[in-house]
């Protein structure tokens, strides 16, 4: 069987995950991988196994393209591609917040575009390639080219769903809130447990269980039903107290603890009508 080919733009640690475990389920043929730096190119290729280092002057045409550069790298990329694609040609990023739309512009040489973001931590592509498994993808762009896109994702052992290009932002929001600033919103209790006089390693040696059991309850009931606490017992003297207290501890943290009560306090009220 004749296989398409991938070719990588921008091969950093998302791009050698992806090309990598396709390459190592005879997916796809990784064909041309593109980098700012040949060094950076060439390692991108002995970690994937295979492929061969190009530049914007030699890029062949390929069956897919995925543009793997930073987000704001993205429309230079694809702008420069243009030259590069042919009709039915597959040409897709991975962006969280950036939909498809980036890439409208190759349409007018005959490519198909879409976006999938994987729900997963890059950080180490080792890791990565052997717990991508299970991953959950976000999908938008063309019918003719998530048609390409999503077996070839499946066949990685993704989860996915197809959402509409306009929700990226709030989709991407979603995500931030729920990983990024949860690290943020550990360390504002952190601070927290600190200014009260509890060394840090305690405390998270503390609130450890506490987080997992939230965790637990979150998944077993969810975020109404899970919430406990002075907003869910409704007790508004403690929290003008902690707020006073948390804000003079520093502004950020009062600020947190403010913004994050009064979406306790609507979830509390959405308890109390049920």
């Amino acid at each position: 069987m004749l296989l398409p080919q991938l070719n990588v733009i921008g091969p950093g640690r998302l791009g050698q995950t992806l090309a990598r475990l396709w390459h190592e389920r005879a997916s796809v043929r990784v064909a041309d991988l593109l980098a700012r730096d040949c060094a950076h190119a060439r390692a991108a290729a002995d970690f994937i196994g295979t492929g061969r280092v190009a530049g914007w002057d030699d890029l062949a045409p390929a069956a897919i393209t995925l543009i793997a550069t930073p987000d704001d790298a993205i429309a230079g990329a694809a702008g420069r591609l243009r030259a590069h694609v042919r009709p039915g040609d597959v040409v897709f990023h991975c962006s969280g917040a950036l939909s498809s739309d980036l890439l409208a512009p190759l349409r007018a040489g005959g490519a198909v575009v879409a976006s999938v973001h994987p729900l997963f931590s890059f950080a180490d592509p080792v890791t990565a390639v052997t717990g991508f498994t299970g991953t959950w993808c976000a999908a938008e762009g063309d019918a003719a080219a998530l048609d390409i896109l999503l077996p070839l994702f499946d066949g990685i052992g993704a989860q996915r769903f197809t959402m509409p290009a306009s929700g990226k932002l709030l989709y991407h929001a979603g995500a931030v809130l729920a990983c990024n600033h949860l690290v943020a919103l550990m360390e504002t209790a952190l601070r927290s447990m600190e200014g009260a006089g509890v060394p840090r390693e305690a405390a998270w040696s503390a609130l450890k269980p506490l987080i997992d059991g939230t965790l637990a309850n979150l998944d077993r009931v969810g975020p109404a039903q899970a919430l406990t606490g002075p907003a869910a017992r409704n007790d508004l003297g403690i929290i003008a107290q902690e707020i006073a207290a948390t804000t003079q501890l520093d502004s950020a943290t009062g600020a947190t603890y403010k913004v994050l009560t009064d979406v306790a306090l609507q979830l509390a009220a959405q308890r109390r009508k049920s």
